[in-house]
Parts: C-alpha cells; sequence; structure tokens
C-alpha cells in the first residue's frame, strides 16, 4: 500500500473478517450492513480523497522527517507529537462513517426498515461527531452518504433514515448496537461481528482474521496450552485501522504469563516475568543448563533506552541491557515454530506448568 490512509483502511478490511451471521435476527439486515460497510471501506481504499481522507501531508512530513540527521537511539523512543496528530487525523478520518452510523444506531429505534431518532438525538449525535479531526469536512461527509444511497428526512420533531440501495441495513445496525454496555460492544460492532454481538470474540475468532502461517502459530500455541489451566483473555479493540491488533493474554494464579498481538503485519508473542529482577535470576539459571536456549533467550528482549523512570537494568549472563520495567517480558516478533517451542519450554520451566 503506497501511504498509510491505504494501509490503514485496508487494516480495517483485514480486522473484520468473513461474515459470520447471528440466527437471532433475520441474515437480510445483517448481510446488507456487512455490504455496506466493507463496500464503503473498499470504495475508500480506491479514492481515499473522495471520502475526505487525505494521505498527503502525513506523507509528506515523514519525507521531510526522514531527510533530517539521523536521531540517537534515545531520541527514538521520544513522542514525535507532530506526527501522532497526522497519524490520528488520518485514523479518525478513515473511522468517521462507521462511528457516525453508530451513534445513530445507539440513539435510534427501528421504524419499519428505517431509523427513526427525536429530533434532539440527530442533534446530539452530529455534536458529537464535531469532535473528531478535520470536523470542518463534516457536512462533505454527510453529503457522500447522501449521495451512496442514504435518505434523511427530518421532520418538526423527527429523524428518519433509510438507505435505497440497501433498505434492510439498518436491522443490521441496530442489531450491533443493542448491547451498548458489553466491554467488547464496539469491537463486535467495527468488526460486523454478528455472531459474537453481546458476548466475545473468541481465539478462533480472531484466526480468522490473520494469515493461515500466523493462525497455524496460534493453533500451535493453544494446543500446547491446553489442559494446563491456563485462561485465555481477548482484550477489547478500541478500533480496527492500523496500529490496532488483536491481543491475548493468559493467565494462571491470576498472573498474566503469556500472550500474543497480531494482525496482518506483524505477530508479537510475549512471556511475562512480572519482576525484571526474575528475568536476570531466570537467565542464570539457563546459563547453566542449557546454553542453546539461554542464547535463544537473552536475544527476545529489546533494548529500551528512553530516559523515563520505568526503565529497568536486567542481566543476561555477561550482559546487561535496559528494558521496560513495565512490562518485563520477553518479545518474540514474527516467531517460527521452533521460536514458538522454545517459548513454550521457557514458559512451563520459569512458572513450573
Amino acid at each position: 500500500m503506497p501511504t498509510l490512509a491505504h494501509r490503514s483502511i485496508r487494516h480495517c478490511l483485514q480486522m473484520i473478517g468473513p461474515f459470520s451471521p447471528s440466527d437471532r435476527i433475520p441474515q437480510a439486515g445483517q448481510k446488507q450492513f456487512y455490504a455496506f460497510i466493507t463496500g464503503l471501506y473498499q470504495a475508500m481504499l480506491l479514492s481515499p480523497e473522495r471520502y475526505f481522507v487525505f494521505p498527503a501531508p502525513y506523507e509528506a512530513y515523514m519525507a521531510k522527517k526522514t531527510s533530517l540527521p539521523t536521531l540517537t537511539p534515545e531520541k527514538h523512543h521520544k513522542q514525535d507529537s507532530r506526527e501522532s496528530t497526522l497519524r490520528n487525523i488520518i485514523q479518525q478520518s478513515i473511522s468517521f462513517y462507521p462511528l457516525f452510523l453508530r451513534q445513530l444506531g445507539l440513539h435510534g429505534r427501528a421504524q419499519g426498515d428505517a431509523l427513526l431518532l427525536s429530533l434532539d438525538d440527530y442533534q446530539a449525535v452530529l455534536h458529537q461527531m464535531r469532535r473528531c479531526h478535520d470536523s470542518k469536512y463534516n457536512e462533505e461527509r454527510f453529503r457522500v452518504l447522501e449521495e451512496q444511497g442514504f435518505c434523511i428526512a427530518e421532520s418538526e420533531n423527527a429523524v428518519r433514515i433509510s438507505h435505497k440501495a440497501y433498505p434492510q441495513m439498518m436491522q443490521g445496525l441496530l442489531y450491533l448496537c443493542a448491547d451498548k454496555d458489553s466491554k467488547y460492544a464496539l469491537t463486535n460492532y467495527l468488526r460486523l461481528d454478528f455472531k459474537n454481538a453481546g458476548g466475545a470474540p473468541s481465539v478462533s475468532d480472531i484466526c480468522r482474521t490473520l494469515p493461515e502461517d500466523t493462525a497455524a502459530i496460534i493453533h500451535q500455541v493453544e494446543n500446547a496450552l491446553s489442559g494446563l489451566n491456563l485462561k485465555a483473555k481477548v482484550k477489547p479493540l478500541r478500533g480496527i485501522v492500523s496500529d490496532f491488533q488483536w491481543k491475548v493474554e493468559y493467565t494462571f494464579k491470576g498472573k498474566n504469563i503469556f500472550g500474543f498481538y497480531a494482525d496482518h503485519q506483524q505477530f508479537l508473542l510475549c512471556l511475562y516475568f512480572n519482576d525484571h529482577q526474575l528475568i536476570s535470576a531466570y537467565a542464570d539459571q539457563l546459563l547453566q543448563e542449557n546454553s542453546a536456549l539461554f542464547d535463544w533467550f537473552s536475544s527476545q528482549f529489546p533494548e529500551r533506552l528512553c530516559t523515563c523512570p520505568y526503565n529497568r537494568r536486567i542481566r543476561l549472563g555477561s550482559v546487561h541491557r535496559r528494558i521496560c520495567g513495565l512490562s518485563n517480558r520477553a518479545e518474540v516478533v514474527n516467531p517460527s515454530v521452533s521460536d514458538v517451542e522454545n517459548a513454550l519450554i521457557v514458559l512451563k520451566q520459569f512458572r513450573s506448568l
């Protein structure tokens, strides 16, 4: 993908996964809402500017930034506020359309195949959408929706919303918006996950959105951990544009001991040690017992050269390294089958599983 904007739009499509309906309502409304949102992303991917998603400012800034003198390792860890703002503008512009429809679904009710809101609720939704970056384009974005078939009819006290090409899609929208209180409500809505609406996605559901080789690694992990009395926790997503990944944590006796982050671009396997001193002590044990595994283990701790108060110093044999003391974890990037086998050996040995 040529730009961050294109990569972020593609990421939305990748995180949605295949259509998986609920048997609680007729499928027609589910299929139509699924088709509308995925079609919107596909069209946006071809022409982001038409949807008031502008790739150029971010790309120009990053090109200028890479032409500057190389930063010291410490400086690489500092937040670039300008880059962050430009990234957020792109991501919020992409998310505007599904989040606007979600606000309508949260405030509205069914009237036949249409969606009905009080005039006050509709004005509240419009006000809510003004909080996003580049809200000056909101009126143009509403016109884009109307050009694509949305009919927004205002009367004295109410607003009626329907769609010409997808007349039953409001049923699917309302179904995904019905569960307002679940911590997975936003996750299931953004992913158009009708099957899990009202509940939580499973690790198997995650695998359906990932490349086959990544899914195979996760199945390898799941099979190896079965029967060990570990609990897998899928963390809710706050978004599905780029930078938002699946996060799964495996807990034992109330502590996170293993986990992974995953999307189509990266897979990160994590071993948690809960205390930096335990890492040094376990490294000493491995050095005495299994030098090959020690060499692998020692290479899984990325050095953190930031100056934050949580930076910690660990000892890996004769080598000292600075790591993040908030995570205290080994990080295996895009692991192979043998990497997973080593990680599981370390996990079971360190935790006496």
